[in-house]
């Protein structure tokens, strides 16, 4: 039996360790660093945060999380370890409902910009200081994003164009050959694959000698365009 704990011990310790490792957390105003109290508390002009929230951005920074009331308004405040102000957001309350449940003017935008298909499902945000519903409906084959203001405002109509990162092994024969042809020698970077408008295309970061070109071919390897970016560093 004794064997048997020495093998299931160490296994133990490291499940309670990856279970104690987290990139989001909430913690109380007084455990977080000096700095960022005093940023938050600058911020919060006299309203009592309790807690805060502790995450991990894209660049692997920490940054400290509040929500703070100011005008009757919540909004999400963000500061790094340091104590420097990340940004400070009104707080939205993203939601989806069904398009019935939209104020009636909001229903009738939609209805007339749908090209007639049905909607199933909005989502209501808050942006440019008033409520915001957005939809996608897909007509002929295409998918087209739908966004009207509570007084019933279009404020946008847009197709949905998808961007994804891809490898240069993954794009068709023709447009390896015309990414290539069109580096004269360079060296091929990210490659990003758009999808939507008829063909797919493919945009490159190519480095030649000391500059950096944008090189974009549709899926038949025809060059759409070769632009100056800048300076390679």
């Amino acid at each position: 039996m004794q064997s048997i704990w020495f093998l299931i011990a160490p296994l133990v310790s490291v499940i309670f360790s990856l279970a104690s490792v987290t990139d989001d957390e909430e913690i109380k105003l007084a455990d977080c660093p000096q700095a960022v109290r005093k940023t938050l508390e600058t911020e919060a002009r006299g309203f009592k945060i309790e807690t805060v929230r502790k995450t991990k951005d894209d660049d692997d920074e920490t940054v400290y999380w509040a929500k703070v009331t100011l005008g009757g308004r919540t909004y999400d405040v963000g500061t790094f370890e340091n104590g420097t102000l990340s940004e400070v957001n009104l707080a939205t309350d993203d939601e989806e409902l069904p398009l019935d449940r939209c104020p009636a003017v909001v229903q009738t935008t939609f209805r007339t910009e749908a090209f007639g298909e049905k909607i199933e499902a909005v989502s209501r945000d808050f942006k440019y200081g008033l409520s915001i519903y957005q939809t996608v409906v897909n007509h002929r084959g295409k998918p087209y994003e739908i966004v009207v203001a509570e007084d019933g405002t279009l404020v946008e109509k847009v197709l949905v164009i998808n961007d994804e990162e891809i490898k240069l092994t993954e794009c068709p024969a023709a447009v390896r050959t015309a990414l290539h042809d069109h580096a004269n020698g360079g060296e091929i970077g990210d490659i990003t694959r758009s999808t939507g408008i008829g063909q797919n295309t493919y945009e490159a970061e190519v480095k030649i000698k000391d500059k950096v070109y944008l090189i974009e071919v549709g899926e038949s390897g025809h060059l759409i365009s070769k632009s100056l970016e800048g300076v390679r560093e």
